[in-house]
């Protein structure tokens, strides 16, 4: 069975292979305009990721050494998942990216000021969890019948 009511399965004109192309770019803008954004004032984040972790020294300075490549990890990431290719190069780029700005978070939670850490940094753990939740369905669901399945033997 296809992926549209005519029964095709995403050939050279099937209408639903071009729909599963705009949620797949939709995303992959989402991050390159976060990683952007990051890089307008990368000064002020890397001084804002590092200011974080002020409590312990080590941590603060990796995180402002990272404040300048989780953006462009981003970045390349949302553009080569929007464009469908490279896609090991694409996954890697946006679980790191993801994933470090959800493990960053949680260390400044776990070390940072305990008046201010939760309301502050709680956000952005969901945002980025909401982000990889998100990455997870469009890359499943951008696929239109056409992806090979995996057989166990």
């Amino acid at each position: 069975m296809g992926c549209c009511s005519s029964g095709c399965i995403g050939g050279k004109y099937c209408p639903c292979g071009y729909a599963y192309w705009f949620p797949r770019v939709a995303f992959g803008l989402i991050l390159v305009a976060f990683g952007v954004s990051h890089y307008k004032d990368v000064a002020g984040f890397s001084a804002y990721s590092s200011g974080a972790l002020a409590p312990v020294p080590a941590l603060a300075s990796v995180a402002g050494i990272l404040a300048y490549i989780v953006p462009a990890l981003m970045i390349v990431g949302g553009v080569l998942f929007a464009v469908k290719q490279l896609g090991c190069v694409s996954k890697t780029c946006i679980l790191a990216s993801l994933s470090g700005i959800i493990g960053w978070a949680s260390l400044a939670v776990l070390v940072g000021d305990p008046s201010t850490a939760g309301s502050t940094f709680m956000p952005m753990i969901q945002n980025a969890s909401l982000l990889l939740v998100l990455y997870w369905v469009v890359k499943k669901m951008s696929c239109c019948g056409t992806c090979p399945v995996p057989t166990s033997k």
